[in-house]
């Protein structure tokens, strides 16, 4: 009897064992995205920006994720009126999010939004993410802005 436990005790450990090293070689394959977050420049909401894959490559499309988070916390901010511009050396516009649709601006009930775009010039960008209202209430324009090195 005391032989069975152990040899069942010694197949569930390296059964564990297996588990553990599959999800470790895993994650360590895995291409995460990174995460910046910057407070916009009132100071209203801190946004977090996270592009997929990394690093930016040039000619190669990027989902750019967008989180709105009540400033200083995890928390994410609903119903966000907002817009999503590239700059190209902080002052040349080569992407607005909203003129994509001709809108003025964009809004997001969830808080949470991906933008895709594919930069074709090597180079020093600017994302620049603007924050034109709260929960439908309209505010001054304030901006998060995270400078973005392109290979």
């Amino acid at each position: 009897m005391k032989g069975a436990a152990f040899l069942t005790l010694g197949f569930v450990i390296a059964v564990i064992l297996c588990c553990s090293s599959l999800l470790f070689s895993f994650a360590q394959t895995t291409n995460a995205p990174f995460g910046d977050i910057s407070s916009t420049s009132g100071g209203t909401l801190d946004v977090k920006l996270e592009s997929t894959p990394n690093p930016i490559k040039s000619g190669q499309e990027t989902n750019y994720k967008v989180t709105f988070l009540q400033k200083g916390t995890d928390t994410v901010q609903v119903h966000i009126d907002y817009d999503f511009i590239i700059l190209e050396d902080n002052n040349i516009e080569v992407f607005k999010a909203s003129q994509q649709i001709g809108q003025p601006l964009l809004h997001t009930a969830e808080g949470i939004v991906t933008i895709p775009f594919t930069l074709e010039e090597a180079g020093n960008y600017t994302i620049k993410v603007s924050v034109m209202g709260i929960n439908f209430i309209p505010m001054a324009t304030e901006y998060a802005d995270f400078p973005v090195k392109i290979e």
